[in-house]
């Protein structure tokens, strides 16, 4: 049998009854995804920190320290006897209070999804960087999960967005950097993106190497086409090789600072 997390009350998922809130009605609430390895769970605190700035920014009253937060997450990986998965802890509104549910998945990126890299779609729908969702892990997640799907029926594996100035902006479930003659870039923060556990570990990381350069900004669609690497990241797949982009390929066998970024990033 396995449990799950409802407002401070371990109950089977048998049990388990949807109640009806803010959250389900209008999609309001805030989610994380954290990676499981080993029975740790991967920048916890990191997730934590966003799960409570996503809470302030929509007005959910949530209080929860971190201490109970670790010992809420420490006693379901124990309770459901998991040492390799994805975790999600989702807060949803529920009038001037909050619902808290924990729940898991399988980590479904694969050894062979590194090594043949994405395929992406640019999606028809544009980030709104002034929206009151923008650099929230929102549970309204509609757009994201409709453009994915719609990728995924023509053989894809991720879409991107682009912001309404049709710059760069992120992916469905991911952030994006690209390669050009030794650079690294990234979109800004102001192109309407979620700014990523892994995407700012891994700008920390390239700020600490004297040999690597990076840089934040304003990209076109056609700056990425022209990139001699691409990659996409987030806390569950870490950093993922792009192989194709539309029309436009890639080759893999040239990735060589991806590759290295992969191995010190994994070393971190």
């Amino acid at each position: 049998m396995s449990y799950m997390i409802s407002n401070d009350k371990f109950i089977s998922t048998e049990e388990f009854k949807l109640e009806i809130n803010d959250g389900l009605l209008y999609g309001y609430g805030v989610f994380e995804t954290i990676l499981i390895k080993k029975n740790k769970p991967v920048y916890l605190e990191e997730h934590y920190e966003r799960l409570i700035r996503g809470c302030d920014q929509l007005k959910i009253n949530f209080k929860m320290s971190f201490e109970k937060f670790k010992f809420y997450i420490d006693l379901y990986l124990k309770k459901n006897s998991l040492s390799d998965c994805v975790l999600r802890v989702t807060v949803f509104k529920n009038k001037n209070e909050s619902n808290i549910l924990v729940t898991h998945r399988e980590n479904t990126y694969k050894p062979l999804h590194y090594r043949e890299g994405f395929k992406v779609e640019i999606s028809e729908f544009k980030r709104n960087s002034h929206s009151i969702l923008s650099n929230v892990k929102s549970t309204n997640y509609l757009e994201n999960i409709y453009s994915l799907r719609e990728a995924k029926e023509i053989g894809s594996d991720e879409v991107l967005f682009l912001d309404t100035q049709n710059h760069l902006s992120e992916g469905a479930t991911s952030n994006i950097f690209f390669i050009k003659d030794g650079i690294i870039y990234t979109p800004t923060k102001e192109c309407g993106i979620l700014e990523g556990i892994v995407r700012n570990k891994l700008i920390e990381l390239i700020e600490k190497n004297k040999h690597l350069v990076i840089k934040k900004g304003f990209y076109s669609l056609k700056e990425l086409l022209d990139a001699d690497e691409v990659f996409l990241t987030n806390s569950i797949m870490g950093i993922m090789p792009v192989s194709k982009i539309n029309h436009t390929t890639y080759n893999l066998k040239k990735y060589y600072i991806t590759d290295l970024l992969i191995d010190e990033f994994n070393r971190s």
